[in-house]
């Protein structure tokens, strides 16, 4: 919280400065004198080509005007025909229902009636029967003459069964009316023309539905299906009014706006315009004329207006700190998301702070000269050599945006501090070699030159020539203050190393020479130490470099990581010859050893004032890592002994460089360690693997930045360093002993 409040106060600080000093600037203070409504006192011509903003966005407004009058062009919708085509299935599949209902009953109508006519023919059988016998009686009795027998009765029929096609009430049931011939005609159909009846159905359906624009069911429509029917054969006139109505029934409005058409014809219309452009040494207003609105406006435009008073630059100025609000926070986003270790830092925030503040003090002092060049050249050079040089590219385009309101810029001011803030941006990177120093400043040198005389070409057109002599002292002067401005950036870096305890590269060389105290005594004390702790500054700085880290902070920590075993060297592997001395004490004392040399590094550190950076990756380098040789021996004879006694108690690498120099350092001893064992190069690859994989499990790269990504490339890094370190050697063929003949032994006897 306390570095976000620092944060916070120092970026309010640079915003008031910097609106203090544009208001103090020469943007606000330089013009024309004129006045609106009254007549101008001397012709003003256009000092460079402008485009009429008000002209050309009249003319663009009536084109927009017309792009909203143009006609909406629609299209079919396909996806329409989804719901059609479901609906049809539907009702084609709740026809079938009804049909073979329909079927059902009409078979269960036949039996019965086949029933009842075996019943009447069986009756009719009876009754001749029953009637002929009763001749024959009433015959013998009249010849007896006894009275007649009684006629047989006989039960009435029952009356012959009637087909009540109660299928066809289920036609009530459908999401649409058919009429009565139309339910008759569907039910009794063959399913042979049921099926054509419904291809046809199909067909006209899809056709209208996808090939023709429906926005609503009506003679249109109904003609277009009039017309696809025309096209099948073998159906009679009560089938095409049945597939005219099912169709009808269904169709559904399928125009939607076409949008790419629409957009284009309206984006083609709306873009139909005439812009209007002001040319250079064009007349403005003429002396005497009247200034009307118009040509206030084109003058604002110009920036040839002049007001010295507040008040009346109140809205400029409102717009100018909201921009300049706009430049911070864009630059605050910047640094927070692509330079974390800086928004993170205060001393390099206080560092960032003093270079803009002290830039923008020159750029004001020097706000009536014609050209402030070296403040907005040290501004580039000092943050790419103290902080970083792709935040130093994009500051300085917005350091040179901000200056450009204080000294009261031009395009030319905008074209020439933008490419040479850009150039001293790139160049600033072969400054850290002393001997390179005066070459980077003649190549500035050369480059300031070149660029003014190319931007004044590039202003002032033909007429650079008529005025040569002031075309050359200008690119001297810039010539000139690009070596000044090498010259002093460099020689101010002691400076900023004393007072802000900056690394700069020029530091970080110092810090690698073999000569200094610590690497010397490491070299003496602990040989073997120094010799793993160059391994490991290798890897680490291949690493980095590979993943776009501070590959010369790695170098630098992997030569200091493990100072603290200046100490007890004898007591650490590299540095054994003979006896283990481990093996004469307890597990938790040798744990206790091993683990000292990260605290007794942290005091030699702060003895020998090593950056900040340094003492990290001393702190970082184990992490919280278990010490699992002695912890396995403790088990041994102890199996309830705590894991915790034998880890680092430190904290996990939380930067890049520190999580590189960890797995170097992890890597170098493991593939150290067995590559007496190892059988191939190859096995030296699953090593690296398995020791990388091991960290991530534990955790201790959880913190680290490092993405997958990262993780992949590092352990390609090391197996590249590596494989050339360990390569498998040529096995030379013993020498054979020379054979001696009789007569040159005896030679070599006398």
């Amino acid at each position: 919280m306390k570095k976000r409040w620092l944060h916070i106060t120092l970026a309010i600080l640079a915003f008031v400065l910097t609106i203090l000093a544009i208001g103090g600037g020469a943007y606000f203070r330089i013009g024309l004198d004129v006045t609106e409504g009254m007549p101008s006192a001397e012709r003003i011509r256009a000092p460079h080509v402008m485009e009429n903003a008000r002209e050309t966005e009249r003319n663009q407004q009536a084109a927009l005007e017309r792009a909203q009058m143009l006609e909406i062009v629609y299209t079919i919708n396909p996806t329409e025909w989804q719901f059609v085509s479901h609906n049809l299935d539907t009702l084609q599949s709740d026809l079938y229902e009804i049909r073979t209902a329909y079927m059902l009953e009409l078979k269960y109508f036949n039996q019965t009636f086949q029933n009842w006519e075996e019943e009447v023919e069986a009756h009719n059988a009876n009754r001749e029967r029953a009637m002929a016998e009763w001749d024959v009686m009433r015959i013998e009795a009249n010849l007896a003459f006894m009275p007649p027998p009684p006629q047989p009765e006989f039960p009435e029929l029952p009356p012959p069964p009637v087909f009540l096609e109660e299928a066809l009430e289920l036609f009530a049931g459908l999401h649409m009316m058919f009429s009565e011939e139309e339910q008759r005609l569907l039910v009794t159909v063959t399913d042979e023309h049921f099926l054509m009846l419904w291809e046809a159905i199909s067909f006209v359906a899809a056709t209208v539905q996808l090939e023709h624009q429906i926005d609503a069911i009506n003679f249109i429509t109904m003609l277009a299906v009039t017309r696809a029917l025309s096209t099948l054969e073998g159906l009679d006139r009560a089938a095409e009014d049945l597939v005219e109505n099912i169709t009808l029934q269904h169709l559904r409005p399928n125009v939607i706006p076409d949008r790419e058409r629409n957009r284009e014809r309206f984006e083609e219309s709306s873009n139909n315009y005439e812009r209007v452009w002001i040319q250079a040494g064009q007349i403005i207003v003429d002396e005497g004329e009247i200034v009307t609105e118009e040509i206030y406006y084109l003058l604002g435009q110009f920036g040839m207006l002049r007001s010295d008073s507040i008040w009346e630059n109140r809205v400029p100025m409102l717009a100018v700190i909201f921009l300049v609000a706009v430049f911070f926070v864009i630059s605050i986003m910047y640094l927070t998301f692509y330079c974390p270790t800086m928004a993170a830092s205060k001393k390099e925030a206080a560092l960032l702070f003093t270079i803009f503040t002290l830039s923008l003090a020159i750029a004001w002092v020097l706000r009536e000269f014609p050209v402030p060049v070296i403040a907005l050249m040290i501004f580039p050079m000092l943050v790419s050599l103290l902080i970083d040089r792709r935040c130093a590219m994009v500051l300085t385009f917005i350091m040179v945006l901000i200056c450009f309101f204080v000294v009261g810029g031009s395009l030319a001011y905008l074209l020439f501090y933008s490419t040479i803030g850009a150039a001293i941006c790139l160049l600033s990177r072969f400054s850290t070699e002393r001997n390179k120093v005066f070459l980077v400043g003649f190549v500035v040198m050369a480059v300031c030159f070149a660029l003014s005389v190319i931007v004044t070409f590039i202003i002032v057109r033909g007429h650079a020539f008529s005025d040569f002599q002031g075309m050359f002292l200008t690119a001297s002067l810039a010539a000139v203050s690009g070596m000044l401005t090498v010259i002093i950036c460099t020689g101010s870096l002691p400076f900023w190393e004393t007072f802000f305890g900056v690394v700069t590269p020029v530091k970080l060389l110092d810090l690698t020479n073999p000569t200094n105290l610590l690497l010397r005594r490491l070299t003496i004390e602990a040989p073997g130490t120094y010799h793993h702790s160059l391994i490991v500054a290798n890897l680490a700085e291949t690493a980095a470099y590979d993943i776009g880290a501070n590959a010369h902070a790695a170098r630098v920590g992997g030569y200091y990581h493990d100072v603290g075993k200046l100490k007890l060297p004898h007591y650490f592997a590299e540095n054994l010859d003979g006896d283990n001395p481990h093996d004469h004490i307890d597990p938790i004392n040798s744990a206790q050893i091993i683990i000292s040399h990260v605290s007794y590094g942290l005091t030699l550190a702060n003895e020998h004032r090593l950056p900040q950076f340094v003492r990290d990756i001393i702190r970082e380098h184990h992490g919280t890592t278990m010490l699992q040789y002695f912890y396995v021996k403790a088990k041994e004879s102890n199996p309830e002994v705590e894991d915790k006694d034998y880890r680092y108690p430190f904290v996990t690498p939380q930067t890049r460089e520190s999580a590189c120099v960890m797995l170097a350092d992890s890597v170098e001893a493991a593939v150290r360690a067995t590559m007496p064992k190892l059988n191939s190069v190859d096995e030296v690859e699953v090593t690296i693997r398995n020791i990388i994989r091991g960290k991530l499990n534990d955790g201790q790269l959880a913190e680290s930045q490092l993405s997958i990504k990262d993780v992949t490339i590092i352990e390609q890094s090391f197996f590249r360093v590596l494989k050339g370190m360990y390569h498998e050697r040529i096995a030379y063929p013993k020498a054979s002993p020379p054979v001696v003949t009789k007569k040159k032994r005896e030679g070599a006897d006398a």
